[in-house]
């Protein structure tokens, strides 16, 4: 009789195989089976037992918190809004600390261009008016200068005129009437 069962552990149950005998299998292989079939069992059960065990204490339930009672609970909401409050208060704060310095440089960047373009037109008034003025004395001097030239000018034809005057007025006659004196260059008055 062959005993193919030698370990606990030797073959799964579904790859146990008795030899068949004259009247079915070996009773002594199969009961040899069930032994250490029930062992295998009994060893499992007993871990399952010990895991069950284990798991139970690992399972302590936790501590709850007690629940806040109305004052109690009141009072740290409260404390809540207060502190969303006085952050969004910040932020709002701060937002608008931003938009007033972006507001005070663009201000401050009109006003200095205000002030540029006032000096600008300052100066090209003063150069304007100097331009007028220096154009106005030019003006002047070309006037006094032709002025000059032309009393120059009658001078001259005055003196040609008293020059034929004194040539020919004696020959004309002396019973004649002279004619009124022109104007001599002494006698026009100059412009200042």
């Amino acid at each position: 009789m062959e005993n193919t069962v030698s370990e606990p552990e030797a073959a799964p149950e579904s790859d146990v195989r008795f030899p068949i005998v004259l009247r079915g299998y070996d009773r002594r292989q199969v009961d040899e089976y069930v032994r250490v079939a029930e062992k295998r069992v009994d060893r499992h059960e007993k871990a399952r037992r010990v895991a069950e065990r284990r798991l139970a204490k690992a399972q302590v339930p936790a501590p709850r918190a007690p629940e806040p009672d109305g004052a109690a609970g009141l009072g740290k909401r409260i404390e809540k809004i207060l502190q969303v409050a006085k952050t969004e208060a910040a932020e709002i704060k701060e937002q608008a600390r931003k938009e007033s310095e972006v507001l005070l440089a663009a201000a401050e960047k009109t006003v200095a261009d205000a002030e540029n373009a006032a000096a600008e037109t300052g100066r090209a008034a003063q150069r304007d008016a100097q331009l007028v003025i220096s154009r106005a004395e030019e003006e002047a001097a070309a006037i006094r200068a032709t002025h000059r030239a032309v009393l120059d000018q009658l001078g001259r034809i005055v003196d040609a005129v008293e020059e034929l005057r004194d040539r020919f007025g004696g020959e004309a006659g002396a019973d004649a009437e002279s004619p009124a004196e022109p104007a001599t260059a002494d006698s026009v008055p100059s412009p200042a």
